[in-house]
Order: structure tokens, then C-alpha cells, then sequence
């Protein structure tokens, strides 16, 4: 994939099983992102080739492929409606107020919703109530799961909230992530410890990959000094937060 200067992504290979969990870990531009618009066919790839069930990416629409994926992103975008339409909104078939419901549940915002006097119909933003950040997010993975998408593609879902809201958004993306092929964008070691595959990106190159516990056991590699660095900052703030309470 090039961005017009020079190739934004390259020699990049790997295989992913359907309902693996793939994580891209790399600094701001190292080209996670625009990896994973490949996929959706955000971008066009200009060299090698990407296959879904053996079929070349490009012989699959646009639309197909996007009514196969799920985006649950950074910065959850709601519209001036009701509840109930943010979370229908996409489906593209009618859904039934049980499936809306079961599908707040399992995103952990059920509660939150009825707890509103209209309920479902409560209208958000300006002229509504206003979410939290962590409400946005889990009505947006409610949408997600409502579509029912075979490939799930997860943007730093966790990282503009607190810890309390991280902890609840995680269970959410957990269900959602049942079953499903997943590819998880992160900045941190603790998003991407569970997944099957991780890829350490620089500069649009794979660096390192593999597990977890493999990166790890690598102590010159990128991941294992992330992972320190994170550790130690962590640690560092845990220490400060005793002082003060």
C-alpha cells in the first residue's frame, strides 16, 4: 500500500485463522492503522495480495466487505437520536426491541439505559442526555453486535477512559470478540496480551511477532521494551497514588 511518496506498508506477511485474535502494537504512524483499512477497503493495496477464505480481497465489493466488519473506534460517534437508533443504526434489517436489548446487555449498558426515564427512546447529545465516554463506547459495541459482523476490527477501544469504565468496555469487548475474527489497534502491552497473534510495527514494517509470553522472552526486541517501559510507568503511578491517598 503506498500513500503517494513511498510505500506506507511493506513486507508485511501473515495468516490469520477465522476467529484468531490479531493485535498491532506499534508508536503513533507506524502504520497499524492504515493496515487495517485494508481490509473494510478503506485503501487500496498496490502489491502482494490479501485473501479472505482463499478469495483475493478485491473480487469481494465494497459493501460486502463492510457489511462484514465491525468497527468499534477510539472516538465513538453518536447521533442527536434516540438510543435505540445509535444502537440500530447500519443493521440493515428491522430488529426487534429484544435483540436491542439483549444486545445492550451483553455490551453492559443495559442498565445505564434504563436508568434514563425515556428509556430506549432517550434522546443523546445536544438537545439529549449526555454519555460518558465508556457509555458511548459500550452503545457503539452494542451496534457492533447487533450487526453481527464475522471480522471485528478494535481501534484503542480503551484508551481515552478511566480504569473502572476500562474494566466494564473490556468484559463488553470480550463477548463481542466471541467467535469472531479480531484485529485489535493498541498502544499498550495490557490490550494486546491476550491475543493469539501480535505484530510489532515500525515505520510500516513488521518488526517482531508472535505471542505474548514469546515477545517477551525476546529482551532486545521492541515489545519487551515497551512492556518495561509500561511496567515501570505504571508501577511509578501506583506508587504516587499511595502517597496521596
Amino acid at each position: 500500500y503506498s500513500d503517494g511518496k513511498s510505500n506506507a506498508l511493506k513486507n508485511i506477511s501473515f495468516h490469520v485463522k477465522p476467529g484468531q485474535a490479531v493485535a498491532l502494537l506499534g508508536s503513533t504512524g507506524s502504520g497499524k492503522t492504515s493496515l487495517v483499512n485494508l481490509l473494510p477497503r478503506f485503501h487500496e493495496y498496490t502489491g502482494g495480495r490479501i485473501l479472505l477464505d482463499g478469495v483475493e480481497l478485491k473480487e469481494y465489493s465494497r459493501s460486502y466487505l463492510r457489511g462484514q466488519i465491525g468497527i468499534v473506534e477510539q472516538e465513538p460517534f453518536l447521533f442527536s437520536r434516540s438510543i435505540r437508533e445509535n444502537i440500530t443504526y447500519g443493521v440493515g434489517r428491522e430488529v426487534s426491541q429484544e435483540e436491542v436489548e439483549r444486545a445492550a446487555k451483553a455490551a453492559a449498558i443495559h442498565d445505564v439505559i434504563m436508568s434514563f426515564p425515556d428509556g430506549y427512546k432517550t434522546i443523546v447529545g445536544e438537545k439529549g442526555v449526555t454519555l460518558s465516554g465508556g457509555q458511548k463506547q459500550r452503545t457503539t459495541i452494542a451496534r457492533t453486535l447487533l450487526k453481527n459482523p464475522r471480522i471485528l476490527i478494535l481501534d484503542d477501544s480503551t484508551s481515552s477512559v478511566d480504569t473502572e469504565t476500562e474494566a466494564e468496555i473490556r468484559g463488553a469487548l470480550n463477548e463481542l470478540m466471541e467467535s469472531r475474527t479480531t484485529f485489535i489497534i493498541a498502544h499498550r502491552i495490557q490490550s494486546v496480551m491476550i491475543a493469539d497473534l501480535i505484530l510489532v510495527l515500525d515505520r510500516g514494517e513488521v518488526v517482531q511477532m508472535g505471542t505474548h509470553k514469546e515477545l517477551l522472552a525476546q529482551k532486545d526486541g521492541m515489545y519487551r521494551r515497551i512492556y518495561d517501559i509500561q511496567t515501570r510507568i505504571d508501577e511509578e503511578l501506583e506508587m504516587e497514588m499511595a502517597r496521596v491517598n
